[in-house]
């Protein structure tokens, strides 16, 4: 049996989770992704649960921009002891859609003793997304 890097096991599991309905209806609605596996909440957070903590691998499911779920789960690994007020300033940056924005608030933002300067930087932004994650 061959051996999966954990980018490989991170993406079958969303794989195996796939739900082809929801992924379809997204597309329709114009979501922005190139890949959608229609993974649902509960099961990122699952996945999240069996993920180890991991800030390289948070950066690279952040910068994975073209998968729904690789943007979602990001938040949901990266350590929150090592997430800085930079790195905070530089994912808000590329935030692509409000379920993004929302997810990165919920799973870690929240947690970080800088949140509230935060949002009083970003919500001068000129970037819809970016206003919309300080608020």
């Amino acid at each position: 049996m061959a051996e999966f890097n954990p980018m490989q096991q991170i993406k079958h599991q969303f794989y195996a989770m796939r739900n082809g309905a929801i992924a379809d209806n997204m597309r329709r609605q114009g979501a922005p992704y190139r890949i959608i596996f229609g993974v649902n909440l509960p099961q990122l957070n699952e996945i999240a649960r069996n993920t180890a903590k991991s800030a390289e691998m948070a950066e690279a499911l952040w910068n994975n921009t073209s998968t729904r779920e690789s943007m979602l789960l990001a938040p949901m690994i990266y350590p929150h002891e090592q997430y800085d007020i930079a790195t905070a300033r530089r994912w808000c940056n590329s935030i692509t859609t409000p379920e993004v924005a929302d997810i990165l608030c919920m799973k870690l933002l929240r947690h970080m003793d800088f949140a509230s300067q935060l949002a009083d930087e970003l919500i001068l932004s000129e970037n819809d997304m970016v206003r919309y994650a300080a608020l």
